[in-house]
């Protein structure tokens, strides 16, 4: 068997002398958790994407819904070789402006989505009348 890849009961071992360590750096091909505000003003996505790099990103907008996909070839870490990929879908709250949307990669692997909220004065509970336009044409509708 060959000495680069250790073997199991190797790997273990080491993993319980170390506890703390191994618990601290968890899976290192797993993102961490990301984090999701909304406040009044503003919807942000923070997700730690460290091991990737913006030409691996790419972030769409479809509908109500901003999905998020990372994907790296096969590359070489210091455990032998590695590949990437994760695809992440979060709802956008019906007041966010879609046309004011920004996503940025931070230097540290951080990348941060977000959008302005709409302020519409109007909470969703109350009560809004609506106009009615008269036309002064007659509509192509059939009459019943």
């Amino acid at each position: 068997m060959s000495s680069a890849c250790p073997r199991p009961a190797k790997l273990l071992a080491s993993l319980l002398r170390c506890p703390a360590k191994a618990k601290r750096t968890g899976n290192p091909s797993l993102l961490s958790e990301p984090r999701v505000r909304s406040d009044r003003d503003k919807f942000v996505i923070f997700l730690d994407v460290k091991h990737f790099s913006p030409e691996d990103l790419t972030v769409k907008v479809q509908d109500d819904f901003v999905e998020i996909h990372g994907k790296h070839n096969e590359r070489q870490d210091d455990h032998g070789y590695i590949s990437r990929e994760f695809h992440r879908r979060y709802r956008l709250p019906s007041n966010v402006d879609q046309s004011a949307l920004s996503c940025s990669l931070s230097a540290d692997g951080m990348l941060t989505f977000s959008g302005p909220k709409i302020q519409t004065g109007l909470d969703a509970t109350h009560e809004r009348a609506i106009p009615v336009a008269r036309e002064e044409k007659p509509s192509s509708a059939p009459s019943s």
